[in-house]
């Protein structure tokens, strides 16, 4: 098992840096790369992502299978490549549109105090299953 060192976070940070300088480039299947650097790193295999997409930008990773609102709903975890504040509209619009699709509905919610977790500068969108086109993130 290994353990990420404060080197590691700083040249984490630094690569980020140079990814945000880059323009946004196409989503791809990170899933099965992330899920063993997880295990490398000490995670276990319990509440593993279904799906992890990355572009030069974002990260997306997709919890699959869940309920909010009595709506069945994938939920998506999104963050910067450098893990600075998220936040044109514009961009979550195109996350969106980009990992789930054109015509995916999603929402944004604020948890009660109860069920907030605020470990980082992470962002959730809960994306309507019904909408999402078939085979954007199963297949």
């Amino acid at each position: 098992m290994n353990k990420m060192t404060r080197n590691m976070r700083r040249a984490a940070q630094k690569n980020g840096e140079r990814l945000q300088a880059l323009p946004w480039n196409d989503f791809v299947d990170v899933t099965k790369m992330s899920h063993e650097r997880h295990v490398d790193f000490g995670g276990t295999t319990e509440k593993l992502p279904g799906k992890v997409f990355q572009n030069n930008k974002y990260i997306v990773q997709c919890h699959l299978g869940h309920t909010k609102l009595g709506l069945p709903v994938t939920l998506a975890m999104i963050r910067r490549s450098d893990a600075q504040p998220l936040r044109p509209w514009q961009d979550m619009q195109r996350i969106k549109n980009e990992v789930f699709g054109d015509e995916a509905e999603a929402f944004e919610m604020y948890p009660k105090v109860s069920e907030l977790i605020d470990v980082a500068n992470l962002y959730w969108m809960w994306v309507i299953d019904s909408t999402v086109k078939p085979g954007v993130i199963d297949g």
